[in-house]
């Protein structure tokens, strides 16, 4: 089975093919957010085909890192990966963009993904190795902080000092984890007996900031 798999929930863009059980993964991609990541996306994808030696047309599936995440890069995920479905046609897997965060940790212990949301609220999600602990969430951190200590991974710095929590570095590139999740995902889901949706739909768990002025 070919699929193909994106996800910028996290600001760079993240892809990866996987031929028939062998597994290809993009080049990290520095400072590429907005406008210009929008336009790099699909050369990016396209240069990954290349690299497995797959066309378009040879893809079985489609997988997207839906969220919870940025805005922003959630959008421009599902808005690529939508205009290059409009033709294909694919299923499309919607993988938690925290459950591929955990991967990079690559621990065997329970790991805490605690992502800063904004407005004094994070995305948190708790998993081990193939297992969903505790569902993906949007909490306040000042409910985060009455949480048991724990091992926990995340991009960028918590705006709270989360005493006696043990942050743990990514030992994984996030392509290669957004592979691996992929993998996890389409082993339990099979897209020949299961129906999948082929229009992608980000998780945000949070309002927009637009959206929150317009309920002020």
């Amino acid at each position: 089975m070919n699929i193909l798999s994106l996800d910028t929930a996290c600001g760079d863009i993240s892809a990866a093919v996987i031929k028939d059980g062998r597994v290809y993964v993009s080049e990290p991609a520095e400072n590429t957010s907005g406008k210009t990541r929008s336009t790099t996306i699909v050369p990016v994808l396209e240069q990954l085909l290349k690299k497995a030696g797959l066309e378009w047309h040879q893809l079985h599936a489609l997988a997207l890192g839906a969220g919870p995440g940025s805005f922003t890069g959630l959008r421009i995920a599902a808005a690529t990966l939508a205009g290059i479905n409009s033709g294909l046609k694919l299923p499309i897997y919607h993988l938690s963009s925290l459950a591929i965060t955990a991967r990079q940790a690559d621990v065997d212990g329970p790991v805490w993904v605690l992502e800063d949301a904004r407005a004094g609220e994070a995305f948190t999600g708790c998993y081990q190795r193939q297992q969903q602990l505790h569902a993906d969430s949007c909490m306040t951190w000042a409910d985060v902080e009455t949480l048991p200590p724990a091992h926990f991974c995340c991009h960028g710095e918590p705006p709270v000092a989360l005493e006696h929590w043990t942050r743990l570095p990514f030992s994984l590139d996030r392509s290669a984890a957004l592979a691996m999740e992929t993998e996890l995902v389409s082993a339990g889901l099979n897209a020949d007996e299961v129906d999948l949706p082929i229009y992608p739909t980000p998780v945000y768990l949070q309002l927009s900031q637009a959206e929150r002025n317009a309920h002020a």
